[in-house]
């Protein structure tokens, strides 16, 4: 329904058409009397019947009681000619999707819009009010740069109303919807979240995580796969950034993190661990100018003196000699020109030794070039020589694996058999499998070489994979893997077609897909040689697993229990005394390659 300018709307007047979004038309207003500039947002998405605008009044009056700095003020709301609309601030700044679409950010710009982001997501989950639709398109931009959330609580408004068209209205959401959104769970602030972490993966990587995927394709992704790591994405980022954004977007409400602005502070933290300080300088130091003592011009002895004979061939080079310190026969004057090369001229009185007497000049300046040709000659040798020790190290330490498959096609539950060699002798680490991960442990011999045997998970999807060999917290190598189904998946939606004619179909069951494992903890942050409670499900039955604990490239063992037949496991661990403050993971895997991680933090106690 258009409305047209000059119309009143309160004590607004309509000025101009601005755009059409998700919930309907936009226009700008001005508020005469306070001198202030608003957006009317037209509700044409809700239906004009009493329910849905009761329902409206209702969310609108409690949107109206935010007052934050990184939420869209609502002005004033009521009906037009039967249509809801909302006057809201009005923001010229553009949206956060614009400002992606130009290219990616710093990581200081992110930090920036995240923390704001997350602010007003608190300051709305301390209220009791979820948003429930957090995207790049509803941040917008103020002058200043300042991230503002818009359209809190519109999406809730869509579910309880009769649409009068799905047209825009999903456009883009799916990529940031929990899992628990998707399934039609209860949603929570947790929900919000899942959104948040998925920006700031878009944001660290240029990319959502599920990328270039169908609707329906996004929507199963999105409750039942995994997407790869940010580091696989960008390499700059590190398992630091991986584990913190991989647990902002888990499957599990209760294993994401506790607030948003903890979120923030830990991504904050790990990406600023992995940047340069910007005012660190590197200072060269100047080696002290060689000084070289320049003899003055010496007249030597009268023609008549006798010859002075050279040192003897046996003086060692650096020994101080007279440089012309022949004084002339007795009866002549001593010669005042002549000029010491050493410091230490020897006793006044002392007559001149023939065993040190000085060679002419043309002689000793000869000697001296012949010894620094030799010590130059013999220094450029000893620097090739370790140069090219040093080359040949790093070329035997940083050689590229070599990796190879038995077979690059395989089922869930087909053992697989893998090949490596060029590691370095007796290397440990892990062979991950993407794009779910699961890991498998691995030791190289003596040799840099290894061969073990490693069996697809049950749980694993159907598609192209990626086995990674890895080691010291990064992957050296990889294959190529493809997974085939053993049987087709069901989708997770039904949609109906419409028809004119109802006709009866037979009810088909299917075999709902193995849901990936999780592991849920009793807590977000636990200080060094503090207890943590593990609650493990979707395991494989009756296997044992292990708990590691993971920070930065260090694996430690925690503990080994057994999952029971329901496929879960409750445990207490210890957080080992050599941690350090910051984030980290719990890993718990059973010997067939099931792996499940949780992201914690810890804190200094």
């Amino acid at each position: 329904m258009p409305i047209a300018p000059g119309t009143r709307l309160g004590q607004y007047e309509v000025q101009d058409f601005i755009g059409q979004g998700a919930m309907g038309l936009v226009y700008r207003a001005y508020h005469a009397p306070l001198q202030r500039t608003g957006a009317v947002k037209v509700m044409q998405a809700i239906a004009p019947d009493p329910d849905a605008v009761a329902r409206f009044r209702h969310e609108a009056q409690a949107i109206a009681q935010m007052r934050h700095p990184n939420i869209l003020n609502v002005y004033d709301f009521g009906e037009h000619e039967g249509t809801p609309y909302m006057i809201v601030e009005f923001v010229a700044g553009g949206s956060l999707a614009d400002r992606l679409s130009r290219g990616p950010l710093e990581h200081q710009l992110t930090i920036k819009y995240l923390r704001g982001i997350a602010a007003g997501l608190d300051h709305a989950h301390s209220m009791g009010i979820v948003h429930r639709d957090v995207k790049p398109a509803n941040v917008l931009l103020t002058t200043d740069d300042s991230p503002v959330l818009a359209d809190f609580g519109l999406a809730k408004l869509l579910q309880g109303s009769s649409l009068k068209s799905m047209s825009g209205v999903t456009t883009g959401t799916p990529a940031y919807m929990a899992p628990e959104q998707v399934t039609g769970s209860q949603v929570g602030p947790a929900a919000d979240r899942y959104a948040l972490a998925t920006i700031a993966y878009e944001m660290t990587t240029g990319f959502i995580p599920f990328e270039g995927q169908a609707l329906l394709e996004l929507l199963y992704a999105q409750v039942h796969r995994y997407p790869d790591p940010p580091s696989a994405r960008n390499r700059s980022l590190g398992p630091e950034v991986d584990a913190v954004i991989m647990r902002g977007l888990g499957k599990d409400p209760l294993t994401r993190w506790a607030s948003c602005a903890e979120f923030v502070d830990a991504l904050q933290g790990v990406l600023q661990s992995r940047s340069l300080d910007p005012n660190a300088r590197t200072v060269v130091m100047r080696p002290p100018a060689s000084r070289d003592l320049a003899p003055h011009t010496v007249s030597g002895p009268p023609a008549s003196a006798p010859p002075i004979s050279g040192p003897p061939a046996s003086t060692p080079y650096g020994v101080a000699t007279v440089a012309a310190a022949y004084p002339g026969p007795p009866s002549a004057p001593p010669n005042t020109d002549a000029t010491l090369a050493a410091a230490y001229p020897g006793p006044p009185s002392a007559p001149p030794s023939p065993a040190v007497a000085t060679p002419s000049q043309p002689a000793a300046r000869a000697r001296r070039r012949s010894h620094r040709g030799l010590i130059l000659a013999v220094s450029g040798l000893v620097i090739f020589v370790l140069a090219l020790a040093t080359l040949l190290a790093y070329a035997i330490t940083h050689q590229q694996p070599v990796l190879s498959l038995s077979s690059t096609t395989v089922s869930p539950g087909d053992t697989l058999v893998v090949n490596a060699s060029k590691l370095p002798p007796n290397q440990s680490g892990e062979f991950q499998l993407y794009s779910q991960v699961s890991v498998f442990p691995f030791q190289a011999d003596g040799n840099g070489q290894v061969t073990t045997n490693i069996t697809i998970p049950y749980a694993t999807q159907s598609g192209d994979h990626t086995l990674k060999i890895c080691w010291s917290g990064t992957c050296h190598g990889q294959a190529a893997l493809t997974v085939l189904a053993r049987q087709p998946s069901p989708s997770p939606f039904t949609f109906p077609t419409p028809s004119t004619t109802v006709t009866a179909s037979p009810i088909v069951t299917r075999s709902p897909s193995p849901a990936p494992p999780l592991l849920a903890l009793s807590h977000g942050s636990v200080a060094a040689k503090g207890s943590i409670a593990i609650d493990g499900t979707h395991f494989p039955p009756q296997q044992t697993v292990v708990i590691n604990f993971i920070q930065s490239s260090s694996s430690k063992y925690l503990t080994t229990t057994t999952i029971n037949l329901q496929g879960s496991f409750l445990v207490s661990v210890t957080i080992p005394s050599t941690a350090v403050p910051g984030p980290a993971f719990l890993r718990a895997c059973t010997p067939s390659g099931t792996c499940a991680y949780a992201s914690i933090t810890v804190n200094s106690g």
